[in-house]
Parts: C-alpha cells; structure tokens; sequence
C-alpha cells in the first residue's frame, strides 16, 4: 500500500526561507503563483510553487528547478528576474522571481487587436534581445508566445517588454525525457507558435524559437497567428505541413518585413535566421523603413517626421537623419550657432549609443559565457546527484531488507535454542548409564529431535551469514554512495561560490553595461528633442517660403 504523501506546509517553509506569503495570484494546471514580500528588502515579489495535488510532480518539479538553474543571479532588462528557488522538504520546487505590473501581450491583442507595424517590430526585437541571451547561455526558450510576452506598466521606455515562463527551458544537458515527442501526453509549445520539427518530435534548437517569433509577430500584424483553429491536432498539422500564408495587412509593409515574417515561419530550420543576432538586425532595418523617408521641400515648405516613441532607438536614429537632413534647407547660408550646438550635440550623442550598445553587447557576451558553463555544470550535477540519490535509496532499501532478514534470523535461531535445549535437557535426564542399558521408546524419540533442531540450527546459521554478508555489502555501497553525494554536494557548493563571486560580479558589470546604454539612449533623444525644438521654433518665427 503506497503511503500517503505529507504536504509541506508552504506559509512556514517559505517564512524560513524570507518570504512572507500575501495572497495566491493564479493556478494553472501544474504550478500556483503567489504574491509575497521579502523580509530582507520588503520588496513584493512572485513565488511560483509545482502544484501540489499532480499525481506526477516531478517532471513539473524538474523544469521549475531548471528555471532556477538559468534565471539565478540574471539580470537583464528584457528577462524577468529570478531571485531565488529551492526545493521544500516535501521535493516541490519553489522559484521567487520579480513581481511585474501590467499586461500581458495576448491581453494586449486583446484589448485592441492588431498592432502598428513600428509598434509590433519594436515589441519582438525586444523578445529577441532575450532569446539571444537564453540561446548564449545553452538554453531553449520553446513556448514563445503573446502570453508569456509581458509588457511592463512602469518600464524603462514605450512597451518595454520582458519575456516571462522560464519554466519550459530546455539547456543543452537536460533530460531527454522532457522533450516529449508529439505522439507523447505533452508537446512542449503552444499549438498556435509551434516550430514543425517540434511538432514531429525534433528536438528544440535556438531555430524553433525564431520559428514562434516569426508566428508571434505574424499574429500581431495580421491581426491572427498564421494558423488558427478549435483543434490542437489540427493546427499542429498545418504547422507541419502548409506553407505560411502572406501577411493581411491594414497598411502596406516593407517588403523586407514580409519576406522576414516569411523566413522565420519557414518549415526548414537551416532557412530561417541563425540567430537572435540575424534577426535582430532585419527588425532594426524595418523599423528604418517604417519610419519612412526624410521629406523635404524648400518649396513647399518644411515637413519635419514625427517624433518617435520612447526607446526605439532605431526609429530615433532615423529622426536624427532627417533632421540633419534638413538643416541645410532650414539654414542654407550656415547654421546658426545655438543650432549647430544642438547638431554636434546630437551626433556625439548618436556616437556615445553605437559604443554603448557595442559595449553592452560585448560585455552581456562575456557574461553569458560564464553563466553557460555554470548552467551546463549544474544540470550535468543535478543529473548525477539525481542518479546517486536513487541509487542511494535502492541501497538503504537493499540494507534494511539485509538486516531485516539477519534480525528474524536471529529471532528463529533464539526459538530453536531453546526448543534444542529442552530436548537437551530431556537426553540429560537421562542419566549416566552403560551402553545398551537404553530403551528405544526412551532415546529415538530424543535423538531424532536433536537431529532436526542441529539441521535446523545449521540452515539458520548459513541464512544468518548470509544475511550478515548482504547487510555488511549493503552498508559499504551506502557508505561509498554517501561519499559521492557528498562529493557532488561540495561540487554544487563551489559552483554556488563561484555564482556568489565570479557570476554576481559580472551580472553587476552587465548590469551597469545595461545602465550606461539606456543613459545614452535617453541623451540622444534628448539631443534629438532639442534639435527638433530648435526647427519648430524656427518655422514658427521665420517660415520657409518658395
């Protein structure tokens, strides 16, 4: 009879652990989040927790642990932040990660359907900033989608996004098992964005999440994913087999965009964007076209392009351009001085970006170099403290069984002792006597007892030795199995070390790359605003005229 498992109480174990537990924020079907504050930094945080009643937790477990593994220590602007997790004293995983505020993007689409082109490459160059840091770091993201997509309330500029559900990573070392095939209980992925070869059983590669971004940014221009459906099985299918349709479109795109959307939803891998990098590039040359052409017309006047959205950096570039464009027209006998401030201003501050994004891309490599062999570490000694522990308690098990059986060995021996002396005792009674004076009825009936209780008692004593040499085996193997536990425990102590030291120190530096980019971003578009300002007061103090 299987006995029942006890619960860990939550409330308690996470108070030990710092966090006090506020309110549940949802249930799905295999994990619970809730709300909680931190006693160290009273900061809100969300605690997501395998959910309790599975009758299977583990592979839930196994991937919530695996989030843990990758997010801890992260710290990068379009990655949801990661501060803690565990196991609780009943084997469920516990993740602590940041409390985010606003919506996600299928909540987005929701509320008003399709997005504007600029809008829509904006929000998925971002989603791909962070898929270029997982894919760095060894790691699958496999469920790319609008849901897991969320676009911060209070961000650093306009739809600043963090791509969330780190519980469905896959790193390079991870167990097999958890990429189900698509014959399997689970496919991992949603129906709606799911890559084919994912489909088929293929295992992920940094080419299917590219797939589910292509899907992604089809749906929120087309105002749908490139295929739709009540059934599962039947979109499956269509991902597997149809070729993506063309983009329906309220407005014309670059053609560029197009073909873009249309590689990434390519069937074969080898013919999409090889990385997050490729792509990144493509959606940044988008957003040049969409920004549209610098229009100037000395005749007709000055036409100054909008200003762009907060953050998107592209179409800021682009802004510039056209407003170094103009100044020639603006002021064709040479610039004033205060305006040809406002210009050098703008292109040092362009200058000052290009080297901050250059250094930030080369120091989150570095950083993600680091963390890869540490992901990679980790998985590799969870596989193996896995495999140590369950042979561990096969041992234990074997061990009890021995010195169970060399106890009711003994336990026998003790009852057939004293039947052999009481038979003893009766061949006693007998008295000295001479040979032959013995009757029969008096001495067979005592021998042949003797006999039996010596046959007996020899049987147990070979079970005993046995017994003993099984329990003497069994407590060197667990002896030998605790060493390697502890062994592979000090491994993942030092590993923890090196994360306190070596890892922690270059988050920070990342951290602070990350920083140094978005003061600069805010610097050139606050060069760019001045530059813009100086033309509007311009047009309004001394129109241009044919």
């Amino acid at each position: 009879m299987t006995e029942p498992i006890v619960r860990a109480n939550l409330s308690d174990e996470l108070r030990l652990r710092g966090y006090t537990l506020l309110q549940r924020l949802g249930r799905g079907a295999t994990s619970e989040v809730f709300e909680a504050r931190q006693a160290t930094t009273s900061r809100r945080v969300a605690i997501k927790v395998t959910a309790p009643d599975l009758v299977d937790p583990g592979p839930v477990t196994e991937r919530l642990l695996t989030a843990w593994n990758v997010g801890r220590g992260l710290r990068h602007p379009h990655l949801v932040a990661t501060l803690d997790g565990g196991r609780l004293s009943d084997g469920r995983a516990w993740v602590v990660m940041e409390r985010l505020k606003g919506r996600d993007l299928q909540q987005v689409l929701d509320a008003e359907g399709r997005l504007p082109p600029a809008r829509a490459v904006h929000v998925m160059r971002q989603v791909c900033e962070a898929l270029l840091v997982l894919h760095r770091r060894g790691v699958i993201h496999r469920d790319v989608k609008p849901e897991n997509i969320f676009v911060c309330a209070a961000g650093n500029f306009a739809d600043h996004v963090k791509l969330i559900d780190l519980g469905v990573l896959r790193v390079d070392e991870d167990d097999p098992h958890r990429a189900h095939p698509v014959t399997g209980p689970i496919i991992m992925g949603t129906p709606l964005y799911l890559a084919p070869e994912l489909a088929q059983g293929a295992p992920p590669t940094p080419m299917s999440d590219l797939y589910a971004v292509g899907a992604v940014l089809f749906h929120l221009l087309g105002g749908a994913p490139p295929f739709d459906g009540e059934e599962p099985t039947a979109v499956i299918e269509r991902h597997i087999n149809e070729p993506a349709p063309p983009l329906a479109t309220d407005e014309p795109l670059p053609e560029m965009l197009q073909a873009l959307v249309a590689r990434c939803l390519d069937k074969n891998p080898a013919a999409r964007p090889a990385t997050p990098v490729e792509l990144i590039a493509g959606l940044d040359q988008a957003l040049m076209q969409l920004a549209g052409e610098a229009h100037v017309d000395a005749r007709a006047g000055l036409e100054l392009p909008a200003v762009p959205p907060a953050g998107v950096t592209a179409e800021w570039r682009h802004f510039a351009d056209a407003l170094l464009t103009n100044l020639t027209v603006c002021w064709p006998a040479g610039l004033p001085p205060r305006v040809e401030q406002a210009a050098d201003w703008v292109k040092g501050a362009r200058h000052t970006v290009d080297d901050a994004e250059q250094s930030t891309r080369a120091q989150r490599a570095r950083t993600d170099r680091l963390a890869s062999r540490r992901i990679a570490a980790r998985a590799r000694l969870g596989v193996q403290l896995e495999a140590v522990e369950a042979e561990l308690a096969q041992a234990r098990a074997a061990l009890v069984e021995a010195t169970s059986d060399v106890d009711h060995a003994v336990r026998q021996r003790e009852v057939l002792d004293a039947d052999y002396r009481a038979e003893l005792a009766a061949l006693q009674a007998l008295g000295p006597t001479t040979l032959g004076s013995f009757s029969s009825a008096e001495v067979l009936p005592v021998a042949a007892a003797l006999r039996e209780h010596l046959a007996l008692r020899n049987d147990l004593d070979q079970k005993a030795a046995k017994a003993r040499r099984r329990e003497r085996r069994g407590a060197e193997q667990v002896a030998l199995l605790l060493a390697e536990q502890v062994e592979v425990q000090r491994v993942f102590a030092d590993l923890e070390l090196e994360e306190q030291d070596e890892g922690h120190r270059a988050e920070l530096l990342a951290a602070r790359a990350d920083d140094a980019q978005l003061s600069a971003q805010r610097a050139f578009e606050n060069a760019c605003l001045n530059l813009f300002l100086r033309f509007v007061e311009r047009s309004v103090t001394t129109p241009v005229s044919g």
